[in-house]
Formats: structure tokens, C-alpha cells, sequence
């Protein structure tokens, strides 16, 4: 029975205001008095300190709830994402800095951004680049958007602009190291980029971009036993870590295993629906499969694969290579030089359809002038190949351009982990033509070191000993490469000679 009106208003005039009442005490109230602090900023204090003493799960739980409050959420949620990204969290960091960034501004702002860019970079998302931008222009002046559009400047190619924004960032830890860092490997320096991505590890074993660029270098310089184990380990801490993945698929593909690489180029294309290059890494590792059967002979069922693949995908420049370079197999010049001239007109950034061309005239027409300017191309559109820059110096050196050469190939040499005698004999014969012959000594003797077996580098030492009119020396690496097979007339006809006791004149 509900109470009479009158008894109702004086129960309502006996009975204290709402602003006489005590407010209810929330749960963060509660947590907040218990830890002698007020409700929500402290909250925040507690997860600091939950991070500092390793609890990371605790720290996420109490950063989640002071994100619940409006007040706090940018602060929180930056703090969120800082905290997913430092755990391989990729899509949980995704969405934590994405509310952090839509709450804050100015240099907060800045910083959820540039984090963003680098997590999407990592997590194979196309909006990267333009992340990086938004962060730079919520805040111009900070380290993390510094970082994030260095990155995305060395992508671009823009290799200068990339590197005053990495010396910018300044940072000493690991992000702004592995993003000057990748600046030097896009630039092909890949000695200065393996230094500054130990460094980035030294002061963060667990950074990410850090991590897959060491495995980059390493496979690029013909370390794949060492990057191999590096990668899978990432993919176990961070299994929706796409670059990892297709690393790793390019990895499998250098090293010769397709049927290998096939698992992981479908995952990353899985993972990254939308990612242009993990898609294109699929058509890759198909191309790659039917490349495979070249060395077994088959040919004729390399071109049928390929040819298919071009008709199916008629604007795909790669697999256009690819059926260039199955038809150089089978010396069908003219074909191949028409496959490989319509992949560089379809895409001018493919580095492989210059260095194919290149290559042609080089190696099957013997024309050095006019393969220069495709291995030029080449190596500007991807300055890290050191196969391609090792062809270059071997084509300057034909030309005389000696001076050239030995630039291109010491840093071939230079490069760590390098272990190829192919530039060490490019190296040597540069100074031999320069008439150098003491300086072409080391590079050569280094050459027949790698590959004791190798006519062409014990014939070169031959000629440099000839060269410097040591006979005893001339005999002995002419005569070596004369027993490994070597066939060169001029060669076999002085050695003839001076074993017969001519002297070198």
C-alpha cells in the first residue's frame, strides 16, 4: 500500500538533502583510501608501480579502470599501449593508442601516434605511413613521431629526409636506435645497420622492429642459419607478428626452400588482409616454386607455370621476371629481354627486372656499355642487394672505369657477414686494371681463401703475379687454375711459355 501524500513529503522534508548525503563509495574510492591516495590519478600511480615491480598483468587491470574514468582515459590508455607494445600485444596496442590519441593533444598526442605507426608497421597495416604523419603533425618537435616518419621516409625512399629525422628522435634507447638503424639498411649500409640494431637489442632485448631488422641484415648478408632461429622466436612471443612472417618467408626463399616458405607467406597474408606486400609475397614464393625447377632441369614446366602466372595476373612485374629468367635459362634472349623490358615499365621500382636486364646484356651478350645502366638502376632502387652492386663493379671494371668499381665493390667486401669470393675477384681485377697490382693482392689471395677451388680467382692471381714479373708465383696459381679447369688461351699460352723458361717481360 503505497504511503499517503502528506506522510510522503514529511518523510521527504525529515530526511537529509542529496547534498547533506555522503556520496557511495565507488570501488576506486575504496582501493584509493586503502592505498592512502585519491581515487583514479592514483590508480595510475599503483599500475606505475605494478610495472616497476614486473607485475604487468596488475598494472594492465588497474590501467584499464582509470581509463573507464573520462578524466583519465588518454593518460591511460597511453600508458595501455606503452605497456601491450612492450608485451607483443600488437592489436591490443593497436586499439589502446588509438582512444589514447583520440583523447589527447600536443606531445601525448604525438607520442600515441608515432607509437601507433611503428606497432601498425610491425603488424603489416597499410595506414603506417599515415599515422606517422598525423603524429608529426600533433607534435613536430617529439621523438616518437621523429621516429615513426623516419621509418616511413626510408620506405619511401627519401634516404635524406629519413636520416635528419632519426639524428633528431636522439634517443639512446632502443626505438630511435632501430629507426636510424633501418635508415642504414635501406641504404644498403648494412654494417651500420647491423651495429645499430644490436645496440637497440643491448637496450631492449625484447624491441621488435629491432629484432626483424637484425634478421633482415643477416639474411641479406648470407647469415640465414643465424636469422632463422631469431625469427621463429619472435613469432612465438608474438604470433600476430606479420613482418616476422614474411621475413621469414623470404628468408626460406633465399636460402632455397619455397615449398618451405609457402606456410608462412599465407599466414602473413592472413594476418594482413590488406597488406599489399604480404599479398605480393604469395606471388612471390609461387614464382619462386616454379623458378625451383630450373635447376632440375625442367625448364620447358618452368615457363608453362610462369606463363600461366603472367596471363593470369598480366600486371604482375614479378612473375614477368620470372619468366624472363626462365627463358634466359632456356637462352631464348630476345623473349626474355621483351618479358623483363615490360616488368620495368610496369613497375620502374623493381629492382630484379633492371638487374635482369643487366645481367643479359652482360652475361649473354657480352656487352658491358649497355648492361651499365640497368645494374645502375638496380642498385638505386634497392642499394642493400649486394649481389646487384657486385655486378655493377664487375661492369665498371670491363669498362675501365676502375675507380668506380673499387668504390662499389669495397663495400661489398666491407659489408659483415659477407663470405662470397665473386667481389673479392671483381676487387682485384679493378686494381689490376688500374695497374695496381700490390693493392690487387690481398682482395684475390682473400678470393682463393673463401673458394680454394676457383679457376677464376687462382687465374687472377696468376695475372697479377705476371703483372708484378714474378714468374714462380705466376706459375703456381696459372698452373692451379690451368688443373681446376681453367680455359682461357692467352692464360695457357704465357704459362706454356714461362714454364718453358721465358722470362715475364
Amino acid at each position: 500500500m503505497n504511503p499517503h501524500p502528506f506522510l510522503l513529503a514529511l518523510l521527504v522534508a525529515a530526511s537529509p538533502t542529496a547534498a547533506d548525503k555522503p556520496p557511495k563509495e565507488t570501488k576506486d574510492a575504496r582501493d584509493a583510501k586503502r592505498a592512502g591516495g585519491a581515487p583514479g590519478d592514483d590508480l595510475i600511480a599503483q599500475a606505475e608501480g605494478k610495472v616497476q615491480a614486473g607485475d604487468l598483468d596488475a598494472a594492465v587491470e588497474l590501467l584499464r579502470r582509470a581509463a573507464a574514468q573520462p578524466a583519465l582515459a588518454g593518460a591511460a590508455q597511453l600508458r595501455l599501449g606503452r605497456l601491450h607494445q612492450r608485451r607483443h600485444e600488437l592489436d591490443a596496442a593497436i586499439d589502446a593508442l588509438k582512444a589514447a590519441a583520440e583523447a589527447l593533444a600536443g606531445p601525448a598526442k604525438g607520442e600515441a601516434l608515432g607509437r601507433l605507426a611503428v606497432v601498425q608497421e610491425t603488424r603489416g597495416l597499410p595506414d603506417s605511413a599515415a599515422t606517422a604523419e598525423a603524429a608529426a603533425a600533433a607534435d613536430a618537435e617529439g621523438p616518437w613521431p621523429a621516429i615513426a616518419l623516419a621509418r616511413a621516409r626510408a620506405r619511401q625512399g627519401r634516404h635524406e629526409e629519413a636520416a635528419a629525422l632519426a639524428a633528431r628522435a636522439g634517443s639512446a634507447e632502443a626505438p630511435g636506435l632501430a629507426a636510424a638503424a633501418f635508415v642504414r639498411e635501406v641504404q644498403g649500409d648494412f654494417a651500420a645497420a647491423e651495429a645499430g640494431y644490436r645496440a637497440a637489442l643491448a637496450a631492449e632485448a625484447a624491441d621488435l622492429p629491432a629484432s626483424i631488422g637484425l634478421a633482415r641484415v643477416l639474411r641479406q648478408t648470407g647469415r640465414g642459419s643465424e636469422a632463422e632461429p631469431l625469427l621463429q622466436k619472435l613469432i612465438q612471443a608474438a604470433p600476430g607478428l606479420v613482418e616476422a612472417y614474411k621475413e621469414l618467408a623470404r628468408l626460406k626463399l633465399a636460402l632455397g626452400r619455397a615449398e618451405e616458405a609457402v606456410g608462412d607467406a599465407a599466414i602473413a597474408a592472413a594476418l594482413a588482409e590488406n597488406d599489399p606486400d604480404a599479398q605480393l609475397l604469395a606471388q612471390q614464393v609461387a614464382i619462386a616454386k616454379a623458378m625451383e625447377l630450373l635447376p632440375k632441369g625442367q625448364a620447358d614446366l618452368a615457363i608453362e607455370e610462369l606463363k600461366a602466372l603472367r596471363d593470369r595476373h598480366p600486371d604482375l612485374a614479378e612473375a614477368r621476371v620470372g619468366l624472363g629468367r626462365a627463358l634466359l635459362a632456356k637462352r631464348q634472349l630476345d623473349a626474355a629481354a621483351a618479358e623483363l623490358q615490360k616488368a620495368a615499365e610496369l613497375k620502374p621500382s623493381l629492382a630484379e627486372a633492371h638487374f635482369q636486364l643487366g645481367f643479359l646484356h652482360h652475361a649473354h651478350r657480352n656487352d658491358a656499355a649497355a648492361a651499365l645502366p640497368h645494374y645502375e638502376k638496380a642498385v638505386a632502387a634497392d642499394p642493400a642487394r649486394l649481389e646487384y652492386r657486385t655486378q655493377l663493379g664487375a661492369v665498371l671494371s670491363d669498362l675501365k672505369q676502375h675507380d668506380r668499381a673499387i668504390a662499389e665493390l669495397q663495400r661489398v667486401v666491407d659489408t659483415p657477414g659477407y663470405s662470397r669470393p665473386e667481389a673479392w675477384i671483381y676487387l682485384g681485377r679493378a686494381h689490376m686494371g688500374a695497374k695496381r697490382y700490390k693493392e690487387a693482392l690481398a682482395p684475390l689471395e682473400k678470393a682463393a681463401a673463401i673458394a680454394p677451388s676457383s679457376p677464376d680467382a687462382e687465374a687472377s692471381l696468376g695475372w697479377c703475379y705476371f703483372g708484378l714479373k714474378d714468374a714462380e708465383n705466376f706459375k703456381k696459381h696459372a698452373g692451379k687454375a690451368r688443373a681446376l679447369g681453367h680455359k682461357e688461351t692467352t692464360l695457357l699460352q704465357y704459362l706454356t711459355r714461362v714454364e718453358a723458361g721465358e722470362p715475364i717481360k
